[in-house]
């Protein structure tokens, strides 16, 4: 059977009609569905203890401890080849994702990581076997359902993807570019996006916006090297930063391809900061 829609003047079928509100319950549903889907293209960062992991590494290796959580496995947080090949990472496999060739200096990291607590060596299950692996720790970094709201998406594609970029090109300062990224991780706000000193505000007119100055105290950077990785920090065409300049005052938004904290997708404004082109 077949009826008028009188809210939008669409023909269509009895079994599927749902009103204007209902459609748009149903498409949210639909929406975090999807994007549960894809829960293992990303992980969890819990902000307030990613202060600890601050106060622990070195820029250098708050880098490299970004990029190696994006290899974490979503049932018990080891360290594995990949998604589809959940085999646990060998010290060689951690040095050759990171890009460092020296035996050496990988010890001399997962050791430093180890002692620190941020990695674990712990028993795993794998296909019927119990192995050693590397397990990152889930006070930091997780795979997951969670109903903490002071976490951040990190999308793991983008994030290596923004590493190799210049790592194919031996850059030295890379990691520490990556470990730019992760002092940052405390201050994203949770509706907009925006580096700010009170990222849990709900109220707009308070967030209080982070300047460059306050990127400058908050990553012991000078103002040439924090203009220079606002600006460089790419990856296929997208930046990962953009300004928003308000008459003298510039604040910056993250790009929520890269770090998100929402449910779903990004809402197609803040998409949309970072995907329009310019002439």
């Amino acid at each position: 059977m077949e009826f008028i829609n009188k809210e939008t003047g669409e023909i269509v079928d009895i079994a599927s009609y749902r009103t204007a509100k209902q459609e748009k319950v149903y498409k949210d549903k639909m929406s975090r569905a999807e994007s549960r889907k894809k829960a293992k293209a990303f992980t969890f960062s819990n902000m307030e203890n990613a202060k600890e992991v601050i106060q622990m590494l070195t820029t250098m290796e708050l880098g490299y401890f970004l990029v190696l959580q994006t290899y974490i496995d979503y049932t018990n947080n080891a360290l594995v080849k990949s998604t589809h090949n959940p085999v646990p990472m060998s010290r060689g496999d951690i040095g050759e994702v990171l890009g460092i060739n020296n035996r050496s200096h990988v010890k001399k990291h997962i050791d430093n990581f180890l002692e620190k607590g941020l990695l674990i060596e712990k028993e795993i299950a794998v296909d019927g076997m119990t192995v050693k692996a590397f397990c990152i720790n889930e006070k930091y970094h997780f795979k997951g359902r969670t109903a903490n709201k002071k976490v951040v998406k990190a999308f793991s594609d983008q994030i290596r993807r923004i590493y190799s970029t210049n790592l194919s090109k031996r850059s030295k300062k890379q990691p520490a570019n990556m470990g730019f990224l992760y002092l940052i991780l405390p201050y994203i706000h949770y509706d907009t996006n925006i580096l700010c000193s009170n990222p849990f505000e709900t109220n707009p007119e308070a967030i209080e916006a982070l300047s460059i100055a306050d990127i400058c105290r908050i990553t012991g950077l000078d103002k040439k090297n924090v203009q220079a990785k606002l600006n460089n920090l790419t990856w296929d065409g997208m930046t990962v930063f953009a300004k928003v300049i308000k008459g003298r005052k510039t604040h910056l938004k993250v790009n929520p391809f890269v770090f998100y904290r929402k449910d779903g997708e990004p809402d197609k404004s803040l998409q949309t900061d970072f995907l329009i082109r310019g002439k």
